[in-house]
């Protein structure tokens, strides 16, 4: 059992991201790195310094075909965490390394799995924003109800700090006890439900799975202009209006950040697998 360090870590990452960004080029999928990534991209030209992740959205469409994609073809040490083809409990999905797994007291959710990227699909809001954060609100509820449904233990309860994690061992186990082992058909139901407002025509989207108010409304019209920018040693996708983005999501997103808004992953340890596992 070999510990991962830090620049192997970014190299794994790296390496999924690349094959990504080769299927969406081959294929003329569009997709864009998100939240921490795209601002490491913009400031630093990589990650930002205390990031340990990358994540990607894509519109549902592009999204859809992605899936699709990485379903039918994958390198033998990749593996896509997507409710269609594995045990999901989350509402996007991942792309991981299958030679590597982490070990966490706080988050056991995913147990088994390795280093990985976020692929997250953009999904239309409404114009009214009550109506819209009644939605997100009956997501988020749904979600609940899908996460519970890990039959394990505790990995329900699966949180980044231990406060979180013995509040929602306690408020989650009604609905653990009701929906544990029904993780399939939850899935399916959050999926279709993140889609509701897809088939009408409104200007707003996002990853609908957020925060109360948190999370911005999204002008559509962002999403249509793409060009590439350097992250790392890799030339990835950005939408090319990304002060519109970053400034909804991050405030003053060009001076560093207070340090309680700084998240990432420190609760994993990242590991090796030994090669005859």
């Amino acid at each position: 059992m070999k510990e991962i360090t830090k620049e192997e870590q970014r190299d794994v990452q790296l390496g999924l991201m690349s094959y990504i960004d080769k299927v969406c080029r081959e294929q003329d999928i569009e997709y864009y790195i998100s939240a921490g990534t795209l601002l490491g991209s913009v400031k630093y030209k990589g990650y930002i310094p205390w990031d340990d992740d990358i994540d990607m959205m894509l519109t549902r469409p592009n999204y859809e075909r992605l899936m699709e994609a990485l379903m039918q073809s994958l390198p033998k040490h990749f593996t896509l965490l997507y409710y269609k083809n594995h045990t999901a409990y989350l509402p996007f999905a991942k792309l991981y390394d299958n030679r590597t797994y982490f070990v966490s007291e706080l988050d056991t959710l995913n147990k088994g799995t390795g280093l990985f990227i976020d692929i997250f699909p953009l999904d239309s809001l409404p114009e009214d924003k009550v109506e819209g954060e009644h939605f997100k609100k009956k997501v988020r509820t749904a979600v609940t109800k899908l996460v519970s449904s890990a039959p394990s233990g505790l990995s329900y309860a699966s949180s980044e700090k231990r406060i979180y994690f013995f509040a929602k061992s306690l408020l989650w186990l009604p609905y653990h006890l009701r929906y544990k082992g029904r993780s399939r058909v939850l899935a399916e139901r959050v999926d279709v439900l993140m889609q509701k407002y897809n088939d009408e025509e409104h200007k707003f989207c996002n990853f609908v799975w957020s925060p109360p108010k948190k999370t911005a409304y999204f002008d559509k019209g962002i999403f249509t202009e793409y060009e590439d920018i350097d992250f790392e040693y890799l030339k990835l996708k950005k939408i090319k209006n990304h002060d519109v983005y970053l400034s909804e999501l991050y405030g003053d997103w060009r001076n560093p950040p207070k340090k309680r808004a700084v998240r990432n992953h420190s609760y994993y340890r990242w590991y090796w697998k030994d090669k005859n596992d």
